[in-house]
């Protein structure tokens, strides 16, 4: 949350104070305030570059331009739209966890979960930060391309030729289109690290409460201890549903884009590029992609797996202790009724041993 604070991405107030109760929404903040700026700047980037293939004809590169654009304006609507109901999710998820027992394998296991979610917040964002250094020297080697003189000239109307096609070029809008192209470069790269980070926690609970029942093999045969696990279980899919619903847009957005990307940088590197510069960023960015695709994948599956596992516990329950229950429960609902009754026909006096 704290690197999405610094692109303008779920704009919630107290995210720095490090305390679930501190997180609040604001509409007049100046986080929103920002992340409405960058949306502006990237509707306005996406309209230059519908127009764009709209006049002169669909083009796969100007198609691609309008996708980023617009595929990274989704993404930041989508975040603000997140960020409203973000504290209430987070305080559900911490109430659940702060009720499942054993409580200090369960701080344990969210200290492993702080190191491994800053260790793959650090791979990924150092990755695509490599990636964005490697598309410099690639667009200036297509700059030198350009028979404009001066190179920086060059460089922002080669990378940006669906805005200045409209607009007279200006360097400070060179410069405020590259700022805003370079933000929008870590959304989605930020959307990835989300649905990790998320799925990291979320296997945590599910695998906490499989190493609990494990590690309480001589309860396995007590009722009590069955229905309070079930109770705990039932909550952590409540949480996990309850997720799903608010980020599952987030999950659409990370596949669509990468796919499609990956497919943009197949047809790249099996072109014949006369620049090694050119090749090694386009060969670079194919496996940053299939990398990115392939954790979101995994991190995600790891909730299944978990799921798996506990289902299979409590398939294989003993036989019949269930049913022992519901026969006990109705046995004493039954004797409580009839003692109800005999007692109304002693206060009513009724001794005729006929009736």
């Amino acid at each position: 949350m704290i690197v999405g604070q610094a692109f303008g991405l779920l704009p919630i107030d107290g995210v720095w104070s490090g305390r679930w109760w501190c997180l609040r929404w604001k509409l007049l903040s100046w986080r929103n305030l920002y992340a409405l700026s960058v949306q502006l700047g990237a509707f306005v980037m996406a309209c230059f570059s519908f127009a764009t293939f709209w006049n002169s004809g669909v083009e796969f590169a100007k198609i691609m331009s309008w996708w980023f654009f617009t595929l990274n304006l989704l993404i930041s609507i989508n975040f603000a739209v997140l960020a409203r109901n973000w504290p209430q999710l987070m305080s559900s998820w911490v109430q659940l966890e702060q009720s499942l027992p054993d409580q200090p394998r369960l701080s344990a296991a969210c200290r492993r979960n702080a190191r491994q979610i800053g260790l793959v917040t650090t791979v990924l964002l150092t990755s695509g930060l490599i990636e964005h250094v490697l598309s410099k020297p690639a667009g200036l080697h297509r700059a030198y391309r350009c028979p404009i003189p001066n190179l920086l000239e060059a460089h922002y109307k080669q990378a940006f030729p669906e805005m200045f096609s409209f607009v007279p070029y200006d360097p400070y809008i060179g410069l405020l289109a590259q700022t805003i192209t370079s933000l929008l470069t870590v959304y989605w790269n930020y959307v990835d690290l989300f649905l990790i980070s998320i799925s990291i926690g979320l296997r945590t609970n599910l695998a906490h409460v499989n190493e609990v029942i494990k590690s309480s093999e001589k309860m396995y045969h007590r009722g009590i201890f069955w229905k309070d696990h079930c109770f705990h279980y039932r909550r952590v899919l409540g949480l996990i549903r309850d997720v799903n619903s608010h980020v599952g847009v987030f999950i659409v957005i990370s596949y669509s884009s990468n796919l499609f990307f990956i497919c943009i940088q197949l047809v790249n590197v099996f072109q014949q590029n006369a620049s090694l510069i050119v090749t090694t960023y386009f060969w670079y960015s194919l496996c940053h992609l299939i990398g990115r695709i392939v954790a979101v994948s995994l991190y995600g599956s790891a909730i299944h797996d978990e799921y798996c596992r506990t289902r299979a516990m409590f398939y294989n329950l003993p036989d019949g202790y269930s049913y022992t229950d519901e026969i006990a429960a109705t046995v004493v609902t039954y004797e409580l009724v009839l003692t109800q009754v005999n007692e109304a026909e002693a206060k009513n006096g009724d001794d005729n041993p006929c009736t």
